[in-house]
């Protein structure tokens, strides 16, 4: 199930840049926000590149409006059977 509903804590971001360890990103509405990576993230040097690549591609990803973190299933949540 993709990942769309309004109920859901979800805000869709665009990555500006990597400060530090903190992810600078912007909302579609235009507000400026950091988002802090999992100590997990923080030491994976492929997260690092991946997000480097993102930027570049100008991708728009989804966080949790609450934690302020990266969702790790992208813009998938799973199907309650």
């Amino acid at each position: 199930m993709l990942l769309n509903s309004k109920n859901l804590s979800v805000l869709e971001v665009q990555v500006l840049g990597i400060y530090q360890a903190k992810i600078e990103v912007k909302t579609i509405s235009g507000k400026c926000l950091f988002v802090y990576p999992t100590q997990t993230q923080k030491d994976d040097p492929l997260f690092w590149q991946s997000l480097k690549d993102i930027i570049k591609a100008k991708l728009w990803l989804p966080i949790n409006k609450t934690l302020n973190q990266l969702i790790d299933s992208d813009w998938l949540v799973p199907l309650n059977t």
